[in-house]
């Protein structure tokens, strides 16, 4: 084994220890460094020895009334649908209006070949005539003791059975033409000219579109506060908005679904909505006092439940736990707040409950802009709209 003085006569050697001596060196100046940091929060100590307060940001928040809402799945449906069918056999005469064309109450959508009918009306007629002649006679000498009481019941019955067949060859001819029950659009001809139908086969389908029905289904939990003749709000295909009032709530539960059906009556003047749009339905279910902040603004407490840090009339940090109603593009809107809350905007991260911080206030009374009532605004945007000047909940 070398001797001490052999290695350090060796270069390679004396260069290794002198860059070890440096490394230690090195690392003794930061831990001189790490104290000196470490004490750094003592020189920003106050003139008793104290720890400055940590500043924050926070702005004063009133509670206002929401319309809380529930969101379902719905579809558009006519408001009536009529699959109009033949009273009689025959043979399509003529078709005068074609599939998709609005038609008025009372429009002829089918007519079938007269045939004899005509005739038989006139004969039916003509018989109708003599059967009342006869039964006038009847009278008369009834009256004069010339006839007994069974020919003149005779001549009654044959009255009835006269005015009973004159009847049905009118209403024969009556149901030559099928008419539109009410006014619609036609949706479907089942039949082409010079078709043989028989007596309740389908000639053509009448679809009611104004109003139009936006139809969903909503869980047993919920529509217990669903109250008919309230306004609503739909979402349709590529965004179109659609606002109606809710028509009809089901007292049954569909068999499967367990859910309940409901009906909103949506204004189709313009023809512009069809039948089978699907979308989403939005309904006021309450109204309750909340405040609209910023998501970010949410955090955990130690049970992992939503709350938000906020201020004491002393600056005194406190925590309350919260509960979302809604959300729109504006932010979220929460209750469980004091009415007038002073909530922390920035540096909410870095305190904590029964802390004492310095506050910077922020003007305003929102943790965020005023919402805007934009009529383009997607409809589950529009309806977390909080209640506007003319108290309307923000609801159509």
């Amino acid at each position: 084994m070398s001797s001490l003085s052999d290695i350090w006569r060796r270069k390679n050697y004396r260069i290794a220890l002198g860059v070890a001596a440096a490394a230690l060196l090195w690392l003794a100046s930061g831990l001189l460094d790490s104290g000196e940091q470490e004490e750094s929060p003592a020189g920003r100590a106050g003139a008793g020895g104290e720890m400055a307060p940590i500043s924050v940001r926070a702005r004063r928040l009133e509670a206002r009334p929401y319309t809380t809402r529930v969101t379902v799945n719905a579809h558009t449906e006519a408001n009536r649908s009529v699959r109009m069918r033949a009273e009689l056999d025959g043979v399509v005469a003529k078709l005068p209006v074609e599939e998709g064309r609005a038609v008025e109450k009372g429009t002829v959508i089918c007519r079938f070949e007269a045939e004899d009918r005509p005739q038989r009306l006139e004969r039916a007629r003509a018989a109708l005539r003599k059967a009342e002649l006869d039964f006038a006679g009847s009278q008369r000498l009834r009256k004069k003791g010339l006839q007994s009481e069974t020919e003149l019941a005779q001549q009654e019955v044959a009255l009835a059975n006269a005015r009973a067949e004159y009847e049905r060859a009118r209403v024969e001819m009556d149901n030559l033409e099928i008419r539109a029950p009410f006014a619609g659009v036609i949706n479907r001809r089942a039949v082409e000219l010079g078709d043989y139908i028989r007596r309740g086969e389908e000639c053509a389908t009448l679809l009611d579109l104004d109003p139009i029905l936006v139809v969903g289904e909503v869980a047993e939990g919920e529509v217990g506060s669903l109250v008919p003749g309230a306004p609503a709000v739909a979402e349709l295909h590529r965004g179109r908005v659609a606002k109606g009032r809710l028509r009809y709530v089901s007292q049954e539960a569909h068999a499967v679904t367990r859910a309940y059906r409901i009906e909103v009556s949506v204004d189709n003047s313009d023809g512009e909505l069809r039948a089978g749009l699907s979308g989403q339905l939005a309904l006021p279910t309450g109204e309750v006092q909340a405040h609209l902040i910023n998501s970010s603004l949410l955090t955990l407490d130690d049970r992992g439940e939503l709350g938000v840090r906020h201020l004491d009339s002393e600056n005194r940090v406190q925590f309350s736990n919260v509960q979302l109603v809604g959300d729109g593009s504006e932010g979220v809107w929460v209750t469980g707040l004091p009415r007038e809350t002073n909530l922390i905007t920035v540096g909410q991260e870095y305190v904590t409950a029964g802390q004492v911080v310095a506050v910077e206030q922020e003007q305003g009374q929102s943790a965020l802009p005023p919402p805007e009532r934009d009529s383009g605004l997607p409809a589950m945007q529009q309806v977390a709209d909080p209640v506007g000047e003319d108290g309307d909940g923000g609801r159509p």
